[in-house]
């Protein structure tokens, strides 16, 4: 294992996600203490992922058959580019919701293109029994970004002005892309692997193989509820910290810390978790997930709303990095990037199919019963989990003592 490959990779994903934790941060506090409607945050949550439902299938065979490094530092630019537009939008006072909206799709596309990048470089220069161990890593890497970027962007929506608070997000956007483009990597076909010859035979060659794997379908659902849950719970935290526990700017940090913390906990915890759950690792997962969302329904307290969020954050966590590893497990290598965006396209529909309704089932009925209904897709999941505890592959990929 390349020691100092490594060491770059998980700067890059450090970097790049404390950015995108305090973008988030900052843009939804503003976006609800600006507008004052709940409705906005799900039009913003939900109108960011659209895109990503068409250029998903475009980015799985690009990254299948494309330089990954370069494809991760083309989307890293552009994003650095996409927050300097936004930065002139605070400094000149152009503020409008579109600019917000649409700035935020930019942003969250540029985002479906780097993350499964680096995905596939990872499964591509790692061996497979070291890929559990290093997609807990990096994310341990993502959510120790996440928590720094989340608690210093609580504390910057209080103490500075906007333009400020972007121009350090497009600093570390632009640190992350630095340490993508000092990746030492040769992708497979420069070592002579010819590239794939038709882009439409490709495309459908993704969909064909899932078919013919229909252990993917399941994988698929599992982690799209725990995406769903993910991104719910940090678009709707803004709106859950000033109107149901109605604190300020740095409870929010301090909330999205917590749910950060609670990520964290679960890359240190990866590996036991798969050893001592190993089948049974996704039932557990939402099972946790289901009594954290549980007590941010109930609870007026901030101390047990930490709790619940910490919950969230651990269980979530558990799901993405863990079931994303078997994943990348039983996909062949040439598939490892169509794999990945499909992934992604089914995560990312359901945030755009649901983030209008949850919002407006917060602004109509308060936000809490918006994670009351993320309890229905969780309690399904379950089910689901069961069943797929129970599918020889996934026995035979959990039992693996390597995790």
């Amino acid at each position: 294992m390349d020691r100092f490959l490594t060491q770059k990779l998980m700067s890059a994903y450090f970097l790049y996600e404390c950015g995108r934790a305090m973008y988030f941060v900052l843009i939804t506090w503003f976006l609800y203490q600006w507008t004052d409607n709940a409705l906005y945050t799900g039009l913003l949550v939900s109108f960011g992922f659209v895109p990503g439902l068409f250029s998903n299938l475009i980015f799985g065979v690009i990254i299948d058959r494309g330089n990954r490094k370069r494809l991760a530092g083309i989307a890293g630019l552009l994003s650095a580019c996409c927050l300097l537009g936004l930065w002139s939008t605070f400094f000149f006072g152009w503020m409008h919701l579109w600019i917000f909206i649409s700035s935020h799709m930019i942003m969250q596309t540029l985002g479906s293109l780097f993350r499964p990048s680096l995905q596939a470089l990872v499964a591509e220069v790692y061996p497979k029994e070291s890929l559990p161990r290093i997609f807990s890593w990096s994310n341990t890497a993502t959510i120790t970004g996440s928590l720094t970027g989340a608690s210093s962007g609580g504390l910057l929506a209080g103490l500075v002005t906007m333009n400020v608070s972007i121009a350090i997000v497009l600093f570390l956007y632009t640190a992350g892309w630095i340490a993508v483009t000092r990746l030492a990597y040769q992708p497979l076909y420069e070592r002579g692997l010819r590239p794939p010859s038709s882009f439409l035979n490709e495309l459908k060659g993704g969909f064909i193989y899932v078919h013919a794997n229909r252990m993917l379908y399941g994988l698929f659902v599992m982690t799209m509820i725990g995406q769903l849950t993910f991104h719910t719970t940090l678009g709707f935290l803004s709106v859950y910290t000033s109107e149901h526990l109605q604190q300020d700017a740095f409870v929010y940090g301090l909330l999205d810390s917590v749910f950060s913390i609670g990520g964290i906990t679960a890359g240190v915890l990866g590996t036991w978790w798969w050893s001592t759950f190993r089948n049974r690792l996704g039932i557990m997962s939402l099972l946790l997930m289901a009594a954290g969302l549980l007590i941010v329904v109930w609870t007026q307290q901030v101390w047990v709303s930490f709790i619940g969020f910490f919950l969230i954050g651990l269980s979530t966590s558990f799901v993405r990095a863990l079931l994303q590893s078997i994943q990348q497990m039983v996909t062949d290598a040439d598939f490892h990037g169509r794999m990945s965006s499909l992934r992604m396209l089914c995560n990312q529909t359901s945030v755009v199919v649901t983030g209008p309704i949850f919002g407006l089932i917060a602004e109509g009925y308060g936000v809490r019963y918006v994670f009351l209904m993320l309890g229905i897709p969780v309690v399904f999941g379950i089910v689901w989990s069961v069943i797929q505890s129970k599918h020889p592959a996934f026995l035979e990929i959990t039992a693996k003592q390597s995790a």
